[in-house]
């Protein structure tokens, strides 16, 4: 069961779990594995060269968006007056939506018309940063130190990197059928991970109501 802890600077020994916990959640809602088919579909014909650029300027770009979210996280729920446990629920609800669909399809990867800027636009944003790796990571902000949430980005923005990096062959080594296997178990992934955080902030509030 996936459990979120308040953590403070001086809980660092539980750092490395919490680490390694945060950085497959963020990994499993980012999910590059189901993104990988139209990384390749929109870098074919390119040369080698050309399509490591697009790759890093895609694995930064989603650095940058992650680290902003990260740091503006806390400040974004206080303007908006957004308790933890309210957005536990919305945050919760949206990530079983994005899940559901996956699992039906996979509908991030789309097929998109423009191979311009494809490095941002559509890889990095919406296929990988999308609003559920978004709202993840402001939940994220407001429950676990920054340290850990910034290490555990970089870890997972890393593997990102050379799962893309490398993409033709993974796509030869596990195929295509194994591509969408992946995305469909990090799917349930995410799933698991809507549940409990829709439990957590039910839990929240009727605690706040004096009921349990």
């Amino acid at each position: 069961m996936i459990e979120i802890q308040f953590l403070s600077l001086a809980d660092f020994s539980y750092w490395p779990y919490q680490i390694v916990l945060i950085s497959a959640q963020i990994f499993a809602i980012m999910n590059p594995i189901s993104v990988l088919p139209v990384f390749m579909s929109l870098t074919d014909g390119i040369d080698l060269a050309s399509r490591r650029r697009i790759v890093f300027k895609s694995s930064l770009t989603v650095f940058l968006i992650c680290v902003v979210m990260a740091l503006a996280g806390n400040y974004i729920l206080t303007f908006f007056n957004i308790n933890i446990s309210s957005l536990m629920v919305g945050g919760g609800v949206l990530l079983m939506v994005i899940a559901v669909e996956m699992l039906g399809g996979l509908p991030r990867t789309k097929a998109v018309d423009s191979r311009e800027e494809v490095a941002i636009v559509p890889i990095a944003t919406p296929l990988l940063v999308g609003p559920g790796t978004m709202t993840t990571i402001i939940l994220l902000s407001a429950t676990s130190p920054l340290v850990v949430l910034i290490m555990s980005i970089i870890i997972v923005v890393i593997i990102t990197y050379l799962l893309l990096r490398y993409s033709e062959y993974l796509s030869k080594l596990i195929g295509s059928n194994g591509i969408k296997a992946l995305g469909r178990f990090m799917a349930i992934i995410i799933a698991a991970f809507a549940a409990q955080l829709v439990y957590s902030g039910l839990t929240e509030w009727l605690a706040s109501w004096g009921l349990v």
